[in-house]
């Protein structure tokens, strides 16, 4: 498994926090290329962890007769145990977040020979309902030959150029997301005016170092090592696995610069947009909302059911859930606390809105995702 790209190193994140109370554990890394194959014959490991995208190296593994388990759904008809986040609902998600900006044009960029990626661009159209642009482009996770990767860019160019705008492009993952934000800086490309970019993984190095930094469909990759490494431990000891899937949902998106536009041309709904974003914990009442627009209620609730088929309670009580999930998984705060910084009256109202959303309760969404 490389370190290159961030899920990844997530993954190793959950496989060192599972390994902590099997002191027994050597690991050895290494990027899953066909060259690895030598040194791995060499060591003859007890069980393999790995992310595998190369079929000739995936089948290759094969013949070593080890325990393997996969943390990717890249390749067809692969026959390893697996560990990977639910790749139609990272789609879904992408489709309402961008759609939800008040956005009507939608493209997507990534790779249609693996099979995560076609899954992901198969659920984001089919949410959305209508046609998406594709931009078929090579990324195993990262190119590494110059000439593909200068050819990809340039195919990019072409493309970029003959989209309706403003469109939401949702990317396979932060790598082509990223590459996508430098092209368009190169063609004058307004980034998130003209063009909303929105990627995968929540890659820290990737996302930063975009101009502008990019927003992110955070996994849980972290739990995905975890369970990775359980699994892998039954296998060593002949323990039958329960299931040779681990699929869970992606947890959020993580807003920054790429994403930051209400593509609404309606100012008055933008400004409440922009104010129920940003206050959504002192919000008392609608009213609030109303006043920081020159419009009666009944006024901007319609233009919100009109622009974005949801009203203003609604919009509130997403935001509020949003931040709720955020703190469920990276704070020690109790659901007390978590309530009141997310705006409800109680904890009790809290989990009553959180599973009517998310059909679980915050206790069982914190344990599904937190190492």
């Amino acid at each position: 498994m490389g370190k290159n790209i961030g899920y990844n190193r997530d993954v190793i994140q959950g496989i060192y926090a599972f390994s902590q109370k099997r002191k027994n554990w050597i690991f050895r890394d290494s990027a899953p290329r066909p060259d690895s194959i030598e040194w791995l014959q060499r060591w003859r490991p007890d069980g393999i962890i790995g992310h595998l995208y190369n079929d000739e190296f995936a089948q290759t593994l094969a013949n070593l007769n080890i325990p393997i388990v996969s943390t990717t759904d890249s390749l067809v008809h692969l026959n390893y145990p697996l560990a990977d986040v639910h790749h139609e609902k990272v789609g879904e998600m992408a489709a309402k977040y961008l759609k939800d900006l008040g956005l009507e044009h939608f493209a997507y960029v990534g790779d249609a020979q693996i099979q995560y990626s076609r899954q992901r661009f198969s659920s984001f159209k089919r949410t959305l309902g209508r046609e998406v642009e594709l931009c078929d482009v090579p990324y195993l996770p990262r190119i590494q030959d110059s000439r593909i990767l200068y050819s990809a860019t340039n195919k990019m160019r072409k493309w970029l150029k003959k989209l309706p705008k403003p469109i939401g492009i949702f990317c396979s993952n932060d790598v082509p997301a990223r590459d996508l934000a430098d092209v368009c800086l190169e063609l004058n490309i307004k980034v998130p005016d003209e063009v909303v970019i929105l990627g995968v993984d929540n890659d820290l190095v990737e996302c930063r170092l975009s101009r502008p930094p990019l927003s992110s469909i955070e996994i849980p990759a972290a739990k995905i090592g975890y369970e990775a490494a359980s699994m892998l431990e039954d296998l060593m000891t002949g323990i039958p696995l329960q299931s040779t899937t681990f699929t869970p949902p992606p947890i959020r998106v993580i807003e920054r610069e790429s994403t930051n536009i209400s593509a609404v041309d309606d100012q008055e709904v933008k400004n409440a947009l922009n104010y129920i974003k940003e206050h959504f914990a002192e919000i008392q009442s609608i009213d609030q909302v109303v006043e920081q627009t020159s419009l009666g209620r009944r006024s901007l609730e319609k233009r919100f059911r009109t622009l974005l088929n949801k009203s203003m309670l609604e919009v509130l009580h997403n935001q509020r859930l949003a931040n709720a999930k955020k703190l469920l998984i990276n704070s020690q705060e109790d659901l007390s606390s978590i309530a009141e910084l997310c705006g409800y009256s109680s904890s009790a109202r809290l989990a009553q809105n959180f599973k009517k959303h998310y059909l679980c309760s915050p206790s069982e969404y914190a344990r599904q995702y937190k190492v």
